[in-house]
């Protein structure tokens, strides 16, 4: 029989031979919804080893994991998962996985003034953040609408910089920074991953799985930063040594 670390390298090796990210994504989600639980929690748990220990194949495929598991359709797959690491004491593994609903303090995200002299509705916001206009991207990163942020982070003229402002909002809505992770032309900066794990409005699951990737000296940034939750600290003290790889 073939070792989980044995089938975890061959998928590795297998993702990283496919080189447009959308379809390596659905190719992993397929595999993960035909395996049962345990085979998705063991090939997890292997993964996030081999990446902490310092393996570049491997973690790139933990972040592929995370974002074949984050589509809809794993829902009851990846809540499955989360409840048996959870019953094997993989209590970081668990809330990885696991999606907590926190409070946004809406009352202070204000839909932003595109200049146009009135209200524009939703549908308005989203064509203008189409728009190849500096102008006009600088107000769109400030937009609270999670369909909106879809459509502008496939703006080709958004930057890598411009990201790095949205991400860095606070207040923040949850929405938004989930959007920025589904993305796969912008998580894959490094900078990006770091700026939506140092906003503590970021869902815990996105930004314990982001920690795994960080290098040592972030990590000990993540650290003397107020204001993110406890176990942020405590998964980056516990994985200090790791380089992270971007």
């Amino acid at each position: 029989m073939v070792s989980v670390s044995v089938k975890a390298d061959r998928l590795a090796q297998r993702a990283a031979s496919i080189v447009d990210s959308s379809m390596r994504i659905a190719y992993i989600r397929h595999l993960l919804q035909r395996m049962d639980v345990v085979q998705v929690a063991d090939l997890i748990i292997v993964t996030k080893a081999n990446a902490e220990a310092r393996n570049p194949t491997h973690s790139k495929l933990l972040l592929n994991l995370s974002l074949a598991l984050a589509d809809q359709s794993c829902e009851h797959l990846r809540q499955a998962v989360a409840a048996l690491l959870e019953s094997r004491d993989q209590h970081e593994l668990a809330r990885m996985l696991r999606r907590i609903p926190a409070v946004t303090d809406r009352e202070n995200i204000r839909i932003p003034d595109f200049g146009l002299g009135r209200q524009v509705t939703l549908g308005e916001r989203k064509a203008l953040a189409r728009r190849n206009n500096r102008e006009i991207i600088a107000r769109a990163i400030r937009d609270p609408s999670a369909s909106v942020i879809r459509v502008l982070l496939e703006n080709p003229a958004l930057t890598e910089s411009d990201v790095l402002k949205l991400c860095s909002q606070r207040p923040m809505a949850q929405e938004v920074l989930r959007e920025v992770f589904h993305n796969w032309r912008w998580i894959v900066r490094y900078r990006v991953k770091m700026a939506i794990v140092l906003n503590p409005h970021t869902p815990l699951d996105i930004a314990l799985q982001l920690i795994p990737h960080l290098k040592a000296q972030d990590k000990r940034r993540v650290v003397e930063t107020p204001n993110l939750a406890k176990e942020l600290y405590e998964s980056c003290q516990r994985n200090p040594s790791n380089r992270g790889i971007h």
